[in-house]
């Protein structure tokens, strides 16, 4: 099997060393590739149509691009540069195309929970384009996936090194934050691959939402950081975000190797 990833950045390249290891050709399409062992790469500005002329032949396509340098936005970003790769990818047989999108396309739900039948409100521009990017892979032509992503962490996304290092300070608020761990973003990418229905629209994160308060009050009492969140007493205060459902993936199979920030944080504890 071939797959063209585009965008080899967090997900793209940990996923395109993934499939690699399982036999399959894969080509990193990136602005400025990197060496990634298993990952032909592919240099081209998605923004310049004609960097797109000569795409390999493959079965199935991943858009997983994001911002990567000042001058990106949301709209050149996903709208324009997904409408060219889908443009560039027309005429080849795609058996699955999977686009990267997020819970933020969600938006403020008053703590509610929300699934993929929950209708988007976006809060922000970004989100707003993000869902027109949305409707725009499913309506191309390919069989299409659209996977939507709560907060990602992992190796080099560890928010307990980043209080460590005064980059971010805790916070107790009644606000919900949702989670999943870069291992389980490719697995859930993974499974998709072989058993998502095209047309389809799939939520991941992990098993547990939580508020900030709690998240930040888990990580002092597992002596993970030093700080104790600190703020005005919760008791009465309404609680906002969201709280993401991940049902429908796990009903097609998906398994998390880290199915609550806890056992994903005590992982990160120890690199």
């Amino acid at each position: 099997m071939n797959l063209l990833i585009a965008g080899c950045g967090y997900v793209g390249a940990s996923l395109g060393q993934e499939a690699a290891k399982n036999g399959w050709g894969v080509w990193g399409l990136s602005r400025h590739p990197k060496s990634i062992e298993g990952i032909k790469p592919l240099s081209a500005d998605l923004l310049n149509p004609q960097d797109l002329d000569s795409l390999p032949q493959v079965d199935y396509a991943v858009l997983s691009q994001s911002p990567s340098q000042d001058s990106d936005n949301y709209e050149k970003t996903y709208l324009i540069a997904t409408q060219n790769l889908v443009t560039a990818l027309t005429g080849q047989k795609l058996k699955k195309l999977i686009f990267i999108s997020s819970t933020g396309v969600y938006g403020e739900q008053n703590g509610a929970w929300v699934d993929e039948k929950t209708d988007p409100c976006p809060k922000d521009e970004n989100s707003r384009i993000l869902l027109k990017t949305e409707n725009i892979v499913l309506n191309c032509g390919f069989p299409v996936i659209i996977l939507r992503l709560s907060g990602i962490y992992g190796p080099g996304r560890n928010r307990v090194k980043s209080i460590k290092e005064g980059r971010v300070k805790p916070v107790f608020s009644e606000t919900y934050m949702n989670r999943v761990h870069l291992v389980d973003v490719v697995s859930a990418i993974r499974l998709l691959l072989d058993r998502g229905l095209p047309g389809e629209i799939y939520l991941a994160s992990d098993d547990e939402p939580s508020t900030e308060g709690e998240f930040y009050a888990c990580l002092h009492q597992n002596a993970l950081i030093n700080e104790v969140p600190k703020g005005s007493d919760p008791s009465g205060t309404e609680r906002r975000g969201k709280r993401c459902s991940n049902h429908k993936l796990k009903s097609l199979g998906w398994v998390l190797r880290y199915p609550t920030y806890r056992e994903g944080y005590r992982a990160l504890a120890s690199l």
